[in-house]
């Protein structure tokens, strides 16, 4: 039968150093090498009952953070309730190029070559000011996943694009023209990052989607879709996992005999379309084709 961690008479908290425990006396170096509690990263300790998340991560980070140091990207957005990082990625961290900082597993290190600006303090925890976490969000990750960070930071009012694209205007270190692309690519009125990125593919590829367009017909509401070219009536909705609970299936069918009704053609976007974006491409064109083919008509 395994053995059940037994709680320390003195509660410990939901992250903390291993030395300072048993300096401390909360726990001896078998307890910290059993089962009581989980390595969160080097020297950093949770409690074997506390659910590891990316904010504990961060928070766990944060306690072993030379100072001039900072929680900045995904982690950073995540900190500040959008959650772009999954439990598994490694916190994001921002440090300038003087600071001496040695590498640990879990933490992806990013050097600035100018200073980093001001910090703010969330929960323990020290991070990026919107403008670098902004960044650190598009840099060097693809096109469309940037553009996807960036429109959940905006659309959660944590970023303005106008603001961060003056603040840009200023930076001349590596990866700020791509950055700059990203930026000029933001629309926060889109809800998901598979969203995002099927606009951004499709903006690139010459077609002019309106992201959650409102679908009328006769006055009647019909739909709200993820994306549309609304001059064509045509409707493109991606489909995720939870599309097929039976209650969500019905809904579906519902809903699209209703676009259809009102003369909608629809595109169903996977996630193998997302990967090949050719795939997408191909199906909107085809799309495209119907639609004026049935307005000559």
């Amino acid at each position: 039968m395994p053995r059940t961690a037994r709680r320390p008479t003195q509660d410990l908290p939901p992250v903390f150093l291993g030395r300072d425990a048993v300096t401390q006396g909360v726990l001896t170096p078998n307890q910290l090498r059993g089962p009581l509690v989980e390595r969160v990263l080097q020297g950093v300790y949770r409690p074997s009952w506390t659910p590891l998340t990316h904010v504990l991560a961060c928070q766990a980070v944060a306690l072993v953070l030379p100072d001039g140091a900072c929680v900045t990207g995904r982690s950073a957005a995540t900190m500040r309730g959008v959650p772009l990082a999954r439990v598994t990625d490694p916190v994001e961290v921002c440090a300038p190029e003087a600071l001496r900082m040695p590498s640990r597993r879990g933490v992806t290190l990013r050097r600035s070559k100018r200073p980093i600006g001001e910090v703010h303090d969330v929960d323990g925890v020290p991070l990026a000011n919107a403008q670098r976490m902004a960044f650190d969000l598009a840099a060097r990750h693809p096109l469309a996943r940037a553009v996807g960070h960036l429109d959940a930071v905006s659309r959660a009012g944590l970023v303005d694009p106008a603001g961060l694209a003056i603040w840009l205007e200023t930076r001349h270190e590596n990866d700020v023209r791509a950055v700059r692309d990203a930026v000029a690519l933001v629309d926060p009125r889109t809800e998901s990052m598979p969203e995002s990125m099927a606009r951004v593919v499709l903006r690139q590829a010459g077609f002019d989607v309106v992201p959650q367009f409102v679908i009328r017909a006769r006055g009647e509401f019909v739909a709200r879709v993820d994306l549309a070219l609304p001059e064509l009536r045509i409707a493109i909705e991606y489909d995720g996992a939870w599309h097929a609970l039976r209650e969500q299936l019905q809904r579906d069918r519902r809903r699209i005999h209703e676009l259809r009704r009102a003369g909608w053609i629809i595109v169903h976007v996977t996630a193998d379309m997302l990967a090949n974006s050719a795939l997408l491409i191909h199906a909107i064109e085809d799309a495209v084709r119907a639609a004026t083919s049935t307005i000559r008509a």
